[in-house]
């Protein structure tokens, strides 16, 4: 095994790891609005077709545990639920324990209440979920969501890293960087936010990269495999999340503009814009028939009109919610929506603010390559698409800032092109590389120790290092006992891949900063060259003076 590959599979497995410790450390429902995307994975998987906002119920097994498992502030406001955090670590441990059995107890001929209001949401993620919710039936409650968070996150990590370290070879990134970059997303505690809980996040983050990454193929060799690759990325976008939909105009671009180039046949471009057409339009038909809505947004559907959000648009703080969601986009405590230190987050936004200066100036060196055109034209549309949903959410719920989680989906791809400027700035661009992994790899460490662990374990002190060893060492016991009743999964098993984690996140921080070190970095390759058409010449005329 060469030494490439074995750190390849060294930053899959330390993805893996890192989901498997968050989705065993969640407490029950502390996932953002778990409970209500899994009563749509419920619906499906016992037959009941797909789930109606306002009228479909959550099961009344559901229902029932939202009564027994702690929560937060917020959730109990939102549901009008008796038992809080600070309640519920307040009781002694028997009664914990006896909750924590009634939690597995519950029956599932309880009747349904309650409204699901995740019921809107496109299909995919729910019906690929569904067959592993039907074949673990016989398993309690707690233990089928923590089987069902361990594919949706070990499946989001393995597959992100795989689908970044192919977009960033077809970029010409070094393999050093490749690695570095792979790490940093990996080391990031949103990522696993957002996908290591149920919900429909955990496909679409590395759908998006698949979306880029078959699209940057389509533009280096235009063809049938590749077309069909982007038509069938851009359906599974478009049936995983809503958000997608900022993405039309990028695949409808790319291949319009392949077309006019004669590079791609007309048939063939037919094809890969008609598969997400066919694909995706029965269920976006559906919306508009169900709520008056093509997206089926809440706040849509309620009545706020674009002239609303436009309107919105011009009273909104831009500077501040652009701040506040650039530090949640980092770092969010699940539904208690805590932060990290703000200290460390700027430090690490400095890391990415320099890399942002960098690559501008690699760019004004050298003429970013097609692929890199490509995914500033992606990111710049989505940014549009989170800039409407703040007006958005900031008209109807007076939210400053969108959804943390959605950032998720194009971070992976911004930071690859961050990263082409980085590879190309000699001395400084790996300087900045050392900068971002340590900070990322210190913060995933304090994530699981001084953050959450104590979190969900009740610990209610400073997050000084000394007081928190002294924590840890007053009784241990204890810790073990409370997380034991509180996380979702086995307190041994959760300290065992939080420790597994933290040495894996040193140990290849290390590693990957000793490859990048400034001057030892490999040189970034040059773009591959673009090859011919596949299609028979003499069908069109050429753009290219026909070569002696």
């Amino acid at each position: 095994m060469t030494r490439r590959l074995a750190l390849r599979l060294a930053l899959i497995a330390y993805g893996a790891v890192n989901a498997a410790t968050y989705a065993s450390l969640l407490p029950l429902w502390e996932g953002f609005d778990e409970p209500f995307h899994y009563a749509y994975v419920q619906d499906l998987s016992a037959g009941r077709g797909f789930p109606v906002m306002l009228q479909s119920p959550l099961s009344g097994e559901t229902w029932e545990s939202l009564k027994l498992a702690p929560g937060t502030e917020s959730v109990k406001r939102g549901l009008n639920l008796p038992l809080t955090f600070d309640d519920y670590f307040l009781l002694s441990d028997a009664r914990r324990a006896e909750l924590r059995n009634h939690l597995a107890r519950i029956s599932k001929q309880t009747p349904p209440d309650g409204l699901n209001y995740e019921a809107q949401q496109t299909p995919l993620a729910y019906v690929l979920l569904a067959p592993f919710d039907r074949l673990w039936q016989n398993a309690n409650l707690p233990t089928r969501v923590w089987r069902l968070r361990l594919v949706c996150g070990i499946f989001a990590s393995v597959a992100t890293a795989l689908l970044l370290f192919r977009l960033t070879a077809r970029l010409g990134l070094p393999d050093e960087f490749q690695a570095a970059l792979v790490f940093l997303v990996l080391s990031t505690q949103m990522f696993y936010a957002t996908t290591a809980h149920i919900a429909n996040d955990w496909l679409a983050v590395p759908v998006m990269l698949w979306l880029f990454d078959s699209l940057v193929a389509l533009d280096a060799a235009p063809g049938l495999k590749n077309a069909l690759l982007v038509g069938i990325a851009l359906a599974a976008g478009l049936l995983t999340k809503a958000y997608f939909l900022a993405m039309i105009p990028l695949a409808v671009g790319v291949v319009l503009l392949l077309s006019v180039r004669r590079r791609l046949e007309p048939r063939v471009a037919a094809l890969c814009l008609g598969i997400p057409v066919l694909l995706s339009s029965p269920w976006y038909i559906r919306n508009s028939l169900l709520y008056h809505s093509f997206t089926g947004m809440q706040q849509v559907r309620s009545g706020v009109t674009l002239r609303d959000v436009l309107r919105g648009a011009l009273h909104l703080p831009w500077l501040q919610s652009l701040q506040d969601l650039a530090y949640q986009s980092l770092w969010t405590g699940n539904n208690t929506f805590r932060t990290f230190s703000l200290h460390t987050l700027t430090l690490l936004l400095a890391g990415f603010v320099a890399a942002a200066a960098l690559y501008v100036a690699a760019s004004l060196r050298r003429t970013p390559s097609s692929a890199e055109r490509l995914l500033l034209a992606g990111c710049l549309l989505y940014v549009l698409a989170i800039a409407y949903d703040t007006a958005l959410v900031y008209v109807s719920d007076h939210v400053l800032t969108a959804a943390p989680w959605y950032v998720q989906a194009i971070a992976p791809v911004a930071l690859s092109l961050l990263f082409c400027g980085l590879a190309r700035s000699s001395f400084y661009g790996g300087a900045v590389v050392i900068w971002l992994i340590c900070l990322s790899a210190y913060i995933m460490t304090m994530t699981w120790w001084a953050k959450l662990i104590p979190l969900y374990a009740g610990y209610d002190g400073r997050s000084a290092p000394l007081q928190l060893i002294a924590w840890y060492r007053a009784d241990f016991g204890r810790v073990l006992r409370v997380l034991g009743a509180t996380a979702i999964a086995d307190p041994m098993l959760i300290m065992t891949l939080a420790a597994i984690a933290t040495i894996s996140a040193i140990a290849l921080a290390l590693l990957i900063a000793a490859r990048t070190f400034p001057g030892k970095a490999t040189p970034p390759a040059e773009p591959a060259p673009v090859p011919e058409p596949n299609f028979p010449a003499s069908q069109y005329r050429s753009t290219h003076p026909p070569t002696p």
